[in-house]
């Protein structure tokens, strides 16, 4: 089994518990296999869980969370703990054609590059494979061959599409967040130029579009961002975009109960004087932290059958509504804290609510657009 990142090389992770234990809390649902059960029980526990729908879950609030802290964790080491709780903040998905796309929740204070445990490939296998391998005899095989560009039924391989979207985020690794949004733009652009016109893209004819646009963007970064910000199409309609918030806003599981029930903000003062919001600037910190979560967004789209254009336009929808939290949330400028309690947000309602990610995301790629538009309208000049 292949293990796709979402994430780039050189992550590290240590646990904060001291400052954080909203996973033990407030997750949704946190799965355990009857095996599991059966060994915590024989450490003499008992009613800590609940089976729904044919699966367990332990029952909440947490038994096992004393002082903020897990009880298992601190009488039996990690290895004592449940399967997920021990994986948290990673996760990951088997996709169809048997890959892995593991990813990370940059919501978490003990993500990121500078203290903690290396996140190697070896070690993400020794934590996830052999739960997954179990699973793989159910799984139903995909093709290898999958769309590029669905409306004009364009073909590419399978690899190559996984190919294309790690070697952009690749690329893009080291920006900003607004920056990353319109570089991302131009690589979308710049591949669809070079593989436009074809009924079949081969895994060369990708590999070679992707190494155009590298080369491109090492030497001509700057005229890049040009371009794209020249090509915008149409004046920024604050209107229509304020719309799709509204909407998503209406609906009965919508940022602002998530915000509740996080412990982030009793109420969220939903502005609509769009110009005043965006004109706060963006910390650096901020900005990586936003990028980031950006660059994860584009690279789970590969679990979503999914071409290109719609899987990109998805990654803006959702960049878009995680770019507006953290401003609803800040003060005079956004902060790194601000980030992390927006992506709280948005995690909590994409991963944690299937009613909430049935009805918004097939909304995601409108809202992306009109986001880009936003961008492009020179709003953040």
């Amino acid at each position: 089994m292949e293990i796709i990142t979402t994430f780039p090389r050189g992550l590290r992770y240590a646990c904060t518990p001291e400052s954080c234990f909203t996973c033990c809390s407030l997750l949704e649902d946190i799965p355990v296999s009857i095996e599991e059960i059966n060994r915590v029980k024989a450490l003499g526990y008992r009613d800590f869980y609940e089976a729904r729908s044919g699966r367990y879950f332990i029952k909440k609030p947490c038994v096992f969370l004393e002082d903020k802290l897990c009880s298992l964790h601190r009488e039996h080491g990690k290895s004592g703990k449940f399967m997920s709780c021990r994986k948290y903040p990673f996760s990951a998905s088997v996709l169809d054609n048997g890959s892995v796309v593991v990813d990370v929740k940059w919501t978490c204070p003990g993500v990121g590059f500078d203290t903690g445990e290396e996140i190697t490939e070896a070690l993400l296998r020794e934590e996830f494979l052999d739960d997954l391998l179990k699973r793989k005899a159910e799984e139903i095989k995909r093709g290898e061959v999958v769309y590029l560009h669905n409306p004009s039924r364009q073909q590419i391989p399978w690899r190559a599409l996984v190919r294309l979207h790690s070697g952009i985020v690749e690329t893009l690794a080291g920006e900003g967040f607004y920056d990353f949004v319109l570089l991302l733009t131009a690589a979308v652009r710049h591949l669809g130029s070079s593989l436009g016109g074809r009924s079949f893209v081969s895994s060369q004819e990708a590999e070679e579009a992707l190494q155009s646009f590298r080369a491109r963007y090492r030497r001509e970064r700057g005229e890049m961002l040009r371009e794209v910000k020249a090509q915008a199409q149409v004046a920024v309609d604050i209107l229509t975009i304020y719309d799709y918030f509204d909407e998503l806003f209406q609906y009965r599981i919508n940022p602002g109960f998530a915000a509740k029930k996080l412990e982030i903000a009793e109420e969220l003062d939903f502005d609509e004087d769009f110009a005043a919001l965006f004109s706060k600037p963006l910390s650096g910190d901020a900005q990586r932290l936003l990028a980031a979560h950006a660059r994860q967004s584009f690279m789970e789209t590969l679990a979503r059958p999914w071409d290109l254009p719609s899987a990109y336009f998805w990654t803006l929808g959702v960049a878009c509504v995680a770019d507006y939290l953290a401003r609803l949330l800040s003060g005079e400028e956004v902060t790194r804290d601000d980030a992390r309690k927006a992506l709280s947000i948005v995690d909590f309602l994409n991963k944690h609510f299937r009613s909430f990610r049935d009805y918004y995301f097939p909304k995601y790629p409108e809202l992306g657009m009109q986001y880009l538009q936003f961008l492009l309208g020179g709003v953040l000049e």
